[in-house]
């Protein structure tokens, strides 16, 4: 297997720094010096990569929603065969858990930077609409599979649940930056899936294969 070139560890890199840069101190707040410092790559090595500071941070945002969408994937890792509505809670529950335990932050970059930089930067703008279409979508096939499996109420299609449920979260994250409360974030969203649940949806919950733990936070 060919080994991976400099350039593009370098280029890794600095995508990685700069996620965590611009999560703590904004899009104002994060120079390219900083992240040039942090890394130790010089100026002219960064221009290699990225024509202008918005293109590099437009790069970051499809970087992040990659990485976003192998944890949400992980999370779910060894549920095969649960119930639609079990992948669903448990894709945000282990998501948090995993994060907490590696002891990294549960703040997301997109919300963190949304109103910052929404309409100053074109290009982050169109990153970060492509990146959450991308997740509400899977969001609203997991949705779309507990209502056809008769877990979720039905009155409200997939497609507008999907956006407000991944509101709600983003939200929550929000204020998960100000409260440091992981157990009050999920704890809200929780109080969101149970409007959505049906009879058997608490069923489904209470009668799964995770464990007692897991289904007493999610009710």
């Amino acid at each position: 297997m060919a080994r991976p070139r400099k350039s593009d560890h370098t280029k890794q890199l600095l995508l990685t720094t700069g996620s965590q840069m611009l999560t703590e101190h904004g899009y104002h707040g994060t120079g390219i010096k900083q992240v040039l410092d942090a890394v130790g790559v010089p100026k002219g090595s960064f221009y290699n990569f990225f024509p202008s500071k918005e293109a590099y941070v437009a790069s970051i945002i499809y970087h992040y929603g990659e990485q976003v969408a192998e944890e949400f994937n992980a999370a779910t890792a060894g549920l095969d065969g649960e119930p639609a509505l079990v992948l669903l809670w448990c894709s945000f529950r282990n998501k948090v858990r995993n994060k907490l335990a590696s002891g990294d932050s549960c703040a997301c970059l997109l919300g963190a930077m949304s109103a910052e930089i929404g309409q100053a930067s074109r290009l982050s703008r169109e990153a970060i609409t492509t990146v959450e279409a991308r997740w509400v979508q899977s969001l609203a096939d997991l949705i779309r599979e507990a209502q056809l499996q008769g877990d979720l109420r039905d009155d409200l299609s997939a497609a507008e649940i999907a956006p407000v449920l991944y509101n709600c979260w983003q939200g929550n994250l929000l204020q998960y930056q100000i409260t440091d409360d992981a157990a009050l974030l999920l704890a809200q969203l929780n109080t969101f899936i149970q409007t959505l649940l049906t009879t058997q949806g608490r069923h489904t919950l209470s009668h799964s294969t995770i464990s007692q733990e897991d289904i007493n936070h999610a009710r």
